[in-house]
């Protein structure tokens, strides 16, 4: 168990073993020059990770000078000596420069204790400070942050982490989230583009949710089935009711004045997704693992109109076509021509519907929990949310959102419970459903 009081960074195992050399280096260039402090940045730089391992996170700078003093002076110094490489550009107040470790460093992460007194008691002061700012940008959803703030991992999170080390980007993206839990580095953002809401558990790996404490609750995932898809109907049945929700003038007004034919593979369409087997049913004709079509059929929504080079998606998309004409028409209408801002081009019709998502779970259906069921633990993961699986909040969070989406949508989503089975096992065993955890099992944040 790791101690109420400790505080970990995380280093590449190639960086570490070249430290001596690299503190040769910058010693003399940095005024007050301090291992903890350059250690602090070469862990900043690990910890941001991304869960799709697609990009690169990003790193304000402002933060980083929180949390370091001259922390501009230790990143340059590592990027001059090739360990850690930056995105060539940024867009002041919008887009942030993007750090990773150069190839001839990524390894595996090692952690190391941290006993300076006075860089954690500044790190503990930044992420105060930078909670307080954040909370500014999500007004509304002081519930949910206040949650998130209680969150700690139960024993059994390491060995997870070590089941991982033949896969060095799945090991290191499991121990970074990890360890910005125990640390009490917990992160809260809603996006201006979707709304959407970020957090430390929606840049997390799955398989480490099973691990999450909350008052030494252990936590379920509610989740729409098909969300993508089953949010997608409503192009199809009522595209007038979302047109407000568009970002861009061009696109509500289409929403305002599209009709749609209902034909047959339309009707189709909507039943398969009504029925939770989209996915399913399409793995059969795309011949690929569920997975994959789920990838596939990504792409098929939202990527430009014109038609893949890519043999498989190529082959998915033609498919696709062939099966739901009308639906691939609307849908391509939606998407419009690949030019102009992301609000104008094909990217519309993604950040439409995760607008839409983002308004139901967020300002429909969160407000509903917290007023009709308060003091229960929720969470958003974008699409489903974390509550305390063995308490009677699961299914009533569960019928809120079923609820909420049905009216909204037009019919019933299939919500799949994570867990489900034990639960109810649980569940059947304490009529009451309270049960006791030994508070030993959990790592504490504070």
């Amino acid at each position: 168990m790791i101690s109420k009081r400790s505080y970990y960074q995380l280093i590449p195992e190639k960086v570490y073993q070249n430290l001596s050399v690299i503190e040769n280096s910058l010693r003399p260039e940095i005024k007050g020059y301090s291992t903890d402090y350059l250690k602090e940045i070469i862990s900043i730089v690990a910890c941001h990770v991304r869960k799709d391992d697609k990009e690169d996170s990003p790193l304000r700078a402002e933060y980083l000078r929180r949390l370091v003093p001259y922390a501009e002076k230790y990143l340059n110094g590592l990027i001059e000596l090739e360990i850690i490489q930056r995105s060539p550009y940024y867009i002041p107040g919008q887009i942030s420069y993007r750090y990773t470790f150069t190839p001839d460093y990524q390894s595996k992460y090692i952690s190391l204790p941290v006993n300076n007194a006075k860089l954690i008691h500044r790190i503990k002061k930044a992420h105060s400070e930078l909670g307080k700012d954040a909370v500014k940008l999500i007004y509304g959803h002081a519930c949910q942050v206040r949650y998130l703030k209680q969150l700690t991992l139960a024993d059994g999170w390491q060995e997870l982490v070590e089941s991982f080390k033949e896969d060095t980007n799945q090991y290191n993206a499991i121990l970074a989230s990890a360890m910005r839990i125990v640390n009490g580095d917990i992160f809260y953002s809603r996006d201006a583009t979707e709304g959407r809401f970020h957090s430390n558990i929606t840049n997390m790996k799955r398989e480490l949710r099973q691990y999450l404490r909350v008052n030494n609750k252990p936590l379920t995932n509610i989740d729409i089935k098909n969300s993508q898809p089953y949010l997608s109907t409503i192009i199809l049945t009522y595209p007038s009711k979302v047109a407000g929700l568009a970002k861009n003038m061009a696109l509500s007004m289409l929403l305002q004045s599209l009709k749609v034919s209902q034909n047959e593979d339309v009707k189709h369409y909507i039943k398969l997704v009504a029925d939770g087997l989209f996915y399913e049913n399409l793995m059969q004709e795309f011949s690929l693992t569920r997975d994959e079509t789920k990838i596939q059929v990504l792409r098929i929504l939202f990527a430009p109109n014109r038609l893949p080079k890519n043999g498989i998606n190529k082959k998915c998309r033609l498919i696709f076509k062939d099966r739901f004409p009308t639906v691939h028409r609307i849908f391509s209408k939606v998407r419009g021509r690949d030019q102009g801002t992301k609000f104008e081009n094909s990217n519309r019709f993604a950040i439409l519907l995760a607008t839409i998502e983002s308004y139901l779970m967020l300002d429909v259906i969160m407000k509903r929990i917290y007023k009709e069921l308060p003091g229960t633990i929720a969470i958003t993961i974008h699409d489903s949310i974390m509550t305390g699986i063995l308490t009677n909040d699961v299914e009533a969070v569960r019928k809120i959102m079923a609820d909420e989406l049905t009216s909204f949508v037009g019919f019933a989503p299939k919500i799949k419970i994570e867990d489900y089975n034990s639960y109810l096992e649980k569940k059947e065993e304490d009529n009451n459903c309270i049960i006791q955890y030994d508070v030993t099992t959990s790592v504490s944040l504070n």
